[in-house]
C-alpha cells in the first residue's frame, strides 16, 4: 500500500529546487488567469471562458505530473540506450502535421478531435527541442578523451538529426520561430564540450555565428531594408522585418498587431487599465491569448505586472544557469543550460517581436500564451532539470 502511494505521490524527490518550482507554479497561475483575462471580448460567454480556463489548467496538470514523473524517474542512461529511436519517433510526428491544414501560414500541428466542437492539438516541433537538447548531451558530453573517431565522425548523428529536424521545421512546417529557437539551442549547447577535437568546429561555428548576427544587423538597418523592400516586399517574413524597422509603414499588413501591441503597452502606463479591461483584444490583436498576450499583461497590469513576470522569469533562468555551473558531468551541464536556453530564447524572442525590438517570430511566451505543447514540454523539461540538480545534490552530500 506504501509504495502504491509512493507511485503516486506528486512530491519532488530530495534536492530539487524549491525556487525553480514556485517559479512554476507562479508563472502557470498567473498565465492562467492572463489567458481567461485575454479571451473576455463580447463575444465570449461564461461557458466559453471556463472552457478556456479548463483547457489550459488540464495541459497544466498533464505537464506537472510528467514534470514530477521526470524529476525522480529520468535518467540518461535510458535516453542513451533510446535515443535512435526517439528521434525517429519525433522525425515521425514532425512529418504527420503536414498532413493537416495549415493554421496562419504553418503547418505545425496534429489536430485530434473529441465529442462536439472541441479539439485537442499537438506541435510536435515543441517536444523536438527537448528531443535536441538530450540528443547533443548524450552523444557529445563526456566523451573519453582517447577516441579515434575524427570530428565529421563524433557529430555526425546529432548533427544530421538536428538539420533534418530543422528543415521539417523551417520548410515543410512554415514555424519560423520555432525553427530559430530549435537551432539556437542546438548551436550553443554544441559550443559546451570541452573535447579538444571538437575545438576546431567549434571556433568555426562562432565566427558563423558571428557572421549571421551581422547580417540580421545590417537588414534591420536603413540600406538593408531598402534591399528587402527591392526584393520581395510581399513576403510574410520580409513584412516582419518592414514591421519591426517601421510598423506604421506596413500598418494594413505586416505592422497591424504590432501597432496595437504598442498601444497596449503605452496605455498600460505604470499600473495598467486593470484585469480583464483591455481595449487591445477586441480585435486589435488577433493573437491576444497567444503570440501577443505580453501585451495585454501590460496594458491591464501595467509595467508593475511586466516586472513582476520578468523576477520571476529572470530567477527561473538564474537558478537552471546555477545548477550548470555547479554540475560535474558535462551533459548534466549541456541539458541544464540548453533548457535554460528554451526559456531565454523564447523570452527574448517573444518580447522583442511584441516590442518591435526585434522582427517578430511568433514563439510564445511560455508559461504565459495559451498553448498545450509549449507547457507541457517546458515542464517535461524542467522535470528532468529538477532531476539533474536534485542528483547532484544529493550526490555531493555523501
Amino acid at each position: 500500500m506504501t509504495s502504491k502511494k509512493q507511485k503516486l505521490s506528486l512530491h519532488m524527490p530530495k534536492g530539487f529546487d524549491l525556487y525553480i518550482q514556485i517559479c512554476v507554479l507562479v508563472l502557470a497561475l498567473f498565465g492562467t488567469i492572463m489567458v481567461v483575462s485575454a479571451s473576455m471580448t463580447i463575444t465570449s460567454t461564461s461557458m466559453d471562458l471556463l472552457m478556456i480556463a479548463i483547457k489550459q489548467i488540464v495541459y497544466i496538470v498533464i505537464g506537472y505530473v510528467g514534470m514530477v514523473f521526470l524529476a525522480k524517474r529520468f535518467s540518461f542512461a535510458f535516453v542513451r540506450r533510446h535515443i535512435f529511436a526517439i528521434v525517429i519517433v519525433t522525425f515521425v510526428l514532425l512529418s504527420v502535421t503536414l498532413l493537416f491544414p495549415a493554421v496562419n501560414g504553418a503547418k505545425a500541428w496534429i489536430r485530434i478531435p473529441f465529442p462536439g466542437s472541441l479539439e485537442m492539438t499537438i506541435q510536435p516541433s515543441e517536444f523536438a527541442k527537448v528531443v535536441g537538447i538530450l540528443m547533443f548531451a548524450v552523444y557529445l558530453g563526456d566523451l573519453p578523451r582517447n577516441i579515434a573517431q575524427k570530428p565529421q565522425e563524433i557529430i555526425a548523428f546529432p548533427m544530421y538529426a538536428m538539420l533534418g529536424m530543422f528543415f521539417l521545421i523551417m520548410l515543410f512546417q512554415s514555424d519560423l520561430g520555432t525553427s530559430v529557437v530549435f537551432i539556437g539551442i542546438c548551436y550553443f549547447i554544441f559550443l559546451l564540450p570541452s573535447h579538444k577535437k571538437l575545438a576546431f568546429i567549434q571556433k568555426a561555428s562562432l565566427y558563423l555565428f558571428g557572421l549571421a548576427s551581422l547580417i540580421v544587423a545590417f537588414m534591420m538597418s536603413d540600406p538593408g531594408i531598402a534591399i528587402l523592400k527591392s526584393l520581395d516586399a510581399g513576403g510574410y517574413r520580409i513584412q516582419r522585418f518592414l514591421a519591426a524597422f517601421n510598423p506604421f509603414e506596413v500598418a494594413q499588413t505586416g505592422g497591424y498587431q504590432i501597432i496595437g501591441s504598442l498601444v497596449g503597452i503605452v496605455k498600460g502606463n505604470w499600473l495598467g487599465v486593470g484585469l480583464g479591461r483591455s481595449l487591445q483584444k477586441y480585435g486589435y490583436l488577433p493573437a491576444a491569448r497567444t503570440d501577443f498576450i505580453l501585451a495585454i499583461i501590460a496594458e491591464e497590469t501595467g509595467m508593475v505586472g511586466f516586472s513582476l513576470l520578468l523576477i520571476f522569469y529572470v530567477l527561473l533562468v538564474y537558478r537552471l544557469f546555477r545548477g550548470a555551473m555547479r554540475a560535474t558531468d558535462e551533459k548534466s551541464r549541456m541539458t541544464l543550460v540548453g533548457i535554460a536556453l528554451y526559456l531565454l530564447l523564447h523570452f527574448i524572442l517573444n518580447i522583442g517581436g511584441v516590442t518591435a525590438m526585434i522582427p517578430l517570430t511568433g514563439v510564445p511566451l511560455l508559461f504565459i500564451s495559451q498553448g498545450g505543447s509549449s507547457t507541457m514540454s517546458i515542464l517535461f523539461a524542467l522535470g528532468i532539470a529538477q532531476n539533474i540538480i536534485s542528483r547532484q545534490r544529493t550526490e555531493s552530500v555523501q
